[in-house]
């Protein structure tokens, strides 16, 4: 059908005048084509100009009083409308542990945090993994890694093994709390899908707290370790390889738990004051590891997750570094996802909560949680304590 005419001849208003016609159809609908024209254009050539902008720019260059003009939430409709201002992505925050949870005893809550890129005499960049028990002061691990620059970070490798030896060490804890960093934290996203490192932790029985304020309010206790261990082992030294520098933090670790005073201890040594922090009770082998992964927690832990994702003009969608194909939704439109537990698929669903398709989630299984099997750790974990370069 045509569009409706307008019954009387308009009046010219200076260089903006009236045009006989309405809009076939969508917002604005009731406002002249010329002022819509002008909208848009306006848009186009000012990318960033909001709705308020442009309605002040036409009550400013234009004839129109602030009355007869569309209002800032119909200038914003209508832009929506044209495709002329990006849809907002849903947010969903990170399920994680409550922050009013007070550590009562030992190996309740650990810190674990990289340090920068240290220049060590003889070896080049390394970065301490240190791992702090916050209720002891137990310095539970100090796992250096070899950086190829100042500016090199740790690869997530590394993580698993500076936690790997501090469970053979010291058993599990109950809570590791990090930063957000992109090895535990999907950073990228609004809606992110946890690591395979944060589901491996999981699985293993553990919560992964991320911090909400920077240090010193929050992880200060290993902050400061980062500096002890650089005073201890690195200040002074030389090293000829990176075997006999990861041999030296270990020993200065076992001098600073068992022997070196703490001022926050009464000037005692972390086992000295607390010799049940030994161990925790919850132990940890590389033969049981597999075992140990229990996807039951994995499946309760993802099924408190919401994701939002945008569906590409082929009708596919990244979720966890995987492609999907969901045939039943809208290109380019944003689709809601969720773990349904007991099925135990991923279902996603359109804006009106209609459900598009049902499917298995990707490439979660022991393999990819662990990085390798029983015999590819125990592999690994001779060559750490036997090879002199860095392996990881």
């Amino acid at each position: 059908m045509g569009c409706s005419q307008m019954a009387t001849t308009p009046k010219k208003r200076g260089d903006l005048s009236s045009v006989l016609g309405r809009p076939c159809k969508g917002d604005l609908s009731s406002y002249p084509a010329e002022i819509i024209r002008h909208i848009k254009a306006i848009r186009i050539n000012h990318p960033g100009w909001g709705a308020q902008t442009i309605q002040i720019e036409l009550v400013k260059t234009t004839p129109y009083g602030l009355r007869e003009l569309p209002s800032i939430s119909a200038i914003h409709r209508y832009l929506k409308q044209e495709g002329l201002v990006k849809p907002t992505v849903p947010r969903s925050s990170v399920p994680s542990v409550s922050t009013s949870r007070k550590i009562k005893r030992v190996h309740d809550l650990w810190e674990l945090d990289a340090q920068g890129a240290v220049k060590v005499a003889g070896i080049g960049y390394q970065a301490l993994i240190n791992i702090k028990d916050i209720k002891s002061k137990v310095h539970c691990m100090a796992f250096p890694v070899n950086l190829a620059s100042v500016h090199s970070q740790s690869k997530v490798t590394p993580y698993y093994w500076s936690l790997r030896l501090a469970f053979l060490q010291w058993g599990f804890p109950k809570v590791i709390q990090v930063d957000k960093a992109s090895v535990f934290f999907e950073s990228t996203s609004k809606s992110p899908f946890p690591t395979l490192f944060h589901l491996w932790l999981v699985g293993l029985g553990m919560e992964l707290k991320f911090i909400t304020k920077p240090p010193p309010a929050q992880n200060a206790s290993v902050e400061r370790a980062h500096q002890t261990m650089e005073k201890q082992a690195i200040q002074g030294q030389h090293y000829t390889c990176w075997k006999y520098f990861f041999k030296y933090c270990n020993e200065r670790r076992k001098r600073m738990n068992e022997d070196l005073p703490n001022r926050s201890l009464g000037k005692k040594a972390p086992l000295q004051v607390f010799p049940n922090a030994a161990h925790s009770a919850r132990p940890y082998s590389l033969e049981t590891e597999q075992e140990l992964v229990d996807f039951k927690r994995i499946h309760r832990h993802l099924a408190k997750y919401t994701w939002y994702r945008k569906v590409g003009k082929n009708k596919t969608l990244s979720l966890g570094g995987h492609k999907y194909y969901v045939k039943n939704a809208l290109p380019q439109s944003y689709v809601q996802i969720k773990f349904c537990n007991r099925a135990k698929k991923l279902v996603f669903r359109n804006g009106k909560e209609q459900i598009l398709a049902k499917c298995p989630i990707k490439k979660i299984d022991h393999l990819a949680l662990m990085g390798n099997n029983t015999k590819g750790l125990k592999t690994t974990f001779y060559k750490i304590n036997h090879f002199k370069d860095f392996i990881l």
